[in-house]
């Protein structure tokens, strides 16, 4: 339970900024509605509430079950003001995740003397974030598995991942997931028609199988991984939302598995941007007549016409017609260049 400000909607803007500048805003907590009319700001204990009635009368000042907030860029940055010089909040905020309960960021080497107060400020304001790590190294080349240390919380990086309606057990010492791809794996998933057979490449747990397999119960999914903790978590993950049926992990190496499924495939994904160059054109040989590749790839600004001269000159390789059908940009990777999926039709 926590205390709110129940006022109308058109105040809500105004108090809410009010209560920020004052301190008195609590960001860890989801802002409520009561009714249509009227808005919950949650408050946090250094309140004075006589001021704030005085300020937005007629509001009213009651205890209601809000649930807590997820971290956010904008409620970070709020928390960690006075955590650490503010000229370097942006600097921590800039490359963080959530995934499941774990929060994980990334801590410039300057910053890392704060670290064990970043932990117990975030734990503290988000109550159902329950460990802290940051970035401790590079990724696997192969695997991308990022090391982690754990800053504060409890001694695990295994956690349950809710997305689009799919749990998915997750560990993050062994594996790699991406939460930031939530969006592009939705998208996808609400472009498969009844009856695709979908062969989703470099798959690790199954988060694009699983989304699409829960959006699209007449489909088969393929989901080839050469990680084999990614594999046998996806086969867990697979049977955790009963999805077995339409999900159909194998693994090993694309190269070698792809033949053997002995099927063309009407939708082809392939979210590994480090190897897609390296397995483009088995996925135009393997992809249906009028069937989709989504494959994900950097590119530095300036020079999307060169990827895509690029694409057409590898399906000219293979003599595979194709159509570069759109292009969506999935972020940033780096200063001066993104990821980005292009739509590839096959003729």
């Amino acid at each position: 339970m926590v205390r709110v400000l129940r006022l109308k909607k058109e105040q809500a803007q105004k108090a809410k900024e009010y209560l920020q500048q004052k301190g008195w805003f609590a960001a860890n907590i989801v802002v409520g509605r009561s009714a249509q009319r009227y808005v919950l700001l949650p408050l946090n204990e250094k309140v004075k509430e006589a001021d704030l009635l005085k300020k937005f009368s007629p509001a009213t000042i009651e205890t209601r079950n809000l649930k807590p907030q997820a971290p956010t860029s904008g409620n970070l940055k709020y928390l960690l003001r006075d955590v650490v010089p503010e000229e370097k909040v942006d600097e921590i905020i800039r490359s963080y995740d959530v995934v499941g309960d774990i929060c994980i960021l990334e801590i410039p080497e300057d910053l890392q003397q704060f670290e064990l107060t970043i932990g117990h400020a975030i734990k503290r304001a988000f109550p159902n974030i329950k460990v802290v790590a940051r970035k401790n190294g590079k990724r696997t080349e192969i695997e991308r598995v990022m090391p982690l240390k754990i800053i504060t919380g409890e001694k695990r990086l295994t956690t349950i991942h809710k997305e689009h309606g799919v749990s998915m057990k997750i560990d993050l010492s062994k594996v790699y997931f991406s939460p930031r791809a939530s969006a592009e794996r939705l998208r996808l998933a609400q472009l498969v028609k009844p009856h695709e057979k979908i062969l989703v490449m470099f798959s690790g747990i199954c988060p694009y199988a699983l989304v699409i397999a829960k959006m699209q119960p007449n489909c088969s999914i393929w989901a080839v991984e050469l990680n084999e903790d990614a594999h046998k978590l996806a086969e867990e993950n697979a049977r955790l939302n009963r999805l077995s049926h339409l999900v159909y992990p194998i693994l090993g190496d694309v190269a070698k598995e792809v033949p053997k499924i002995g099927e063309k495939f009407d939708r082809i994904i392939m979210p590994f941007p480090e190897k897609d160059w390296d397995y483009l054109d088995l996925a135009l040989r393997y992809a249906a007549s009028g069937g989709m590749i989504h494959a994900v790839f950097f590119v530095e600004e300036g020079k999307l016409d060169e990827v895509r001269k690029k694409i057409l000159g590898i399906a000219n390789r293979v003599n595979q017609k194709v159509q570069i059908k759109n292009w969506h940009i999935m972020g940033s990777y780096s200063p001066g260049s993104n990821r980005y999926t292009f739509d590839i039709l096959v003729k």
